[in-house]
């Protein structure tokens, strides 16, 4: 059949303008292209070269969709609401039951298959930016180990050559006290001395610049807490002093929680504890629900922070609705030989999810394809059967009641059949097996007024 132009170019139009947004706006064009092969499809209602070519273009739009959208439930309401409205048109408009069946057929085939492939596609990229991530931290890791033994050897060198340097200006104070040494060779020794003491100076201002880091004072617990303005009770079981950068992520994985609890739970109970031996406990208690909504991105730091020093890190619901945060610090800070595990489990699962999710939609979908067409077709035929015993009994100036007729009719109205002029005809099945070669053949009866004008077998081979 020709197809117009215009009709050409707005297929066009609305599937490149789905394409032009699905990076930013899935869902719209999601619900923009399954809008217009929906419609398309409905206007026939028939498979014809118009809706076959949409069709790749539809799949390719699901997938993108999926694959685009961070969060899953505007295209999954944009895919439900199209199979809701498409369904409920060809109920009410567009030739039945059998015009659903193929609508939710189609939207399940080129819609939600394609979306579910496009969001595994989504986990998996986000579990390979996690592996490479994960290779950036150890390279920051080695060469934060480098950094940290160089400092180590330039603090043992301090120490050599700036021994050296103390003994080298004693002895050059004592030759300056040497009686025997004239005038101009006690001034020598004078300008030595002080070159030597001079260069000590220099060397112990250098090696202070490069252990500023570990020098500079270290928030306490408790003045932590202090600045968060929360009503906290604090538990500190530790009486001993703690290493430097031990010390720094307790600061900052207790910041970083009372934080959280500002922001998800105000006015929640908040307790703080730190063991003796470096468990860091920070729970709060259950509020009302709030409407703050966070990026994760700051547990997913505490976590790696955490584990750069050797530790673990741990942050979930607590049983009484509430909220836990958890880690162990080792007393001293050593290098991880593996990578940051928190995120990269969690992606790991979400990926895991996804495929068992991907390969359940999709066995559900064609499950339901290759067994409901089937058995709609064998309901369809066996319940609108018109046996050759009735047909022959009907006769023309028959009221539609004094008919032995089925319940139900086998379509609304074949394509390719005329019914006479002023007249309503029905259709039903001559036999109940809808897969032989005359499984197309129907019982044309219609009707004026409710009186039978004429019946007609249709024969409508197929092969």
């Amino acid at each position: 059949m020709m197809v117009a132009v215009w009709e050409v170019l707005l297929y066009l139009v609305l599937f490149g303008a789905a394409f032009a947004v699905v990076r930013d706006r899935p869902a719209v064009a999601l619900g923009t292209a399954l809008g217009t092969w929906l419609v398309c499809y409905l206007v026939t209602v028939d498979f014809d070269v118009r809706v076959m070519a949409l069709a790749p273009a539809l799949a390719l739009v699901s997938f993108l969709a999926g694959r685009n959208a961070e969060d899953p439930r505007p295209t999954a309401i944009a895919l439900t609401i199209a199979e809701v409205a498409g369904v409920v048109v060809a109920l009410t408009e567009r030739g039945g039951s059998d015009t659903a069946l193929a609508v939710t057929s189609g939207v399940g085939v080129l819609g939600v298959v394609p979306w579910a492939f496009g969001r595994f596609r989504r986990r998996y990229a986000e579990l390979r930016e996690v592996g490479w991530e994960h290779a950036s931290l150890l390279e920051r890791s080695v060469e934060n180990a480098r950094n940290a033994e160089r400092a180590r050897l330039a603090g043992e060198m301090h120490d050599l050559v700036g021994h050296e340097l103390a003994r080298a200006a004693l002895l050059t104070g004592a030759l300056e006290l040497e009686p025997s040494l004239t005038a101009e060779q006690r001034e020598a020794a004078k300008t030595a001395r002080a070159s030597v003491t001079a260069a000590a100076e220099r060397l112990a201002d250098v090696m202070q610049v490069l252990r500023a880091d570990e020098d500079e004072p270290v928030a306490t617990i408790e003045e932590v807490v202090a600045r968060s303005g929360l009503d906290v009770e604090l538990v500190n079981g530790r009486r001993t002093a703690i290493d430097g950068i031990i010390a720094r992520t307790v600061h900052r994985v207790t910041a970083e929680a009372l934080t959280n609890v500002i922001k998800h739970a105000p006015g929640a109970k908040v307790t703080v504890s730190l063991s003796a031996n470096l468990e860091l406990r920070i729970t709060n208690g259950p509020v009302p629900r709030t409407q703050a909504v966070g990026s994760g991105k700051g547990l997913v730091g505490l976590a790696e922070r955490v584990a750069l020093v050797g530790g673990w890190f741990e942050a979930a619901p607590s049983d009484d609705g509430g909220f836990e945060v958890r880690a162990k610090l080792p007393e001293r800070p050593r290098a991880r030989t593996t990578p940051t595990h928190v995120r990269r489990e969690r992606t790991e699962e979400e990926l895991r999810k996804s495929a068992r999710r991907t390969v359940l939609i999709t066995t559900v979908v064609c499950a339901g394809i290759a067994i409901g067409v089937p058995g709609y077709m064998v309901f369809d035929a066996v319940t609108s059967v018109l046996t050759p015993q009735q047909f022959e009994r009907a006769q023309p100036g028959q009221h539609e009641d004094a008919l032995d007729l089925p319940l139900r009719t086998r379509v609304d109205n074949p394509l390719g059949v005329t019914a006479p002029p002023g007249t309503e005809c029905r259709y039903y099945s001559t036999h109940p097996n809808p897969f032989d070669g005359d499984r197309h053949d129907l019982h044309q009866l219609c009707f004026r007024d409710d009186r039978l004008v004429s019946k007609q077998w249709l024969a409508r081979r197929s092969g």
